[in-house]
């Protein structure tokens, strides 16, 4: 074999090397950016989470006054509260 025969052969070892290293390389990319995108969708969703959270949060506060309001109204201003707790309880 010649020394030009041995140098391509050796080169195109080298290459089929290098191609094996880039396909891994890539691979680690797309689990990568895949992980990425699932956090990303976490974070998304507990944001969404937080946000039903704090409305409920808030409407359990908005009837807790409404209770209190009734306990401390009396029937004079029963009526007048009617309509607001109508519109909470809708």
């Amino acid at each position: 074999m010649s020394l030009v025969d041995l140098l391509k052969q050796k080169i195109e070892k080298q290459l089929a090397a290098y191609d094996e290293q880039l396909e891994a390389a890539q691979a680690r990319a797309r689990a990568d950016k895949a992980r990425a995108e699932s956090d990303v969708a976490d974070a998304e969703l507990q944001e969404q989470l937080l946000v039903e959270v704090n409305e409920l949060k808030d409407k359990l506060a908005e009837g807790r006054e409404y209770l209190k309001e009734l306990a401390d109204a009396g029937e004079s201003r029963a009526e007048e509260l009617k309509a607001r707790v109508a519109r909470f309880l809708d």
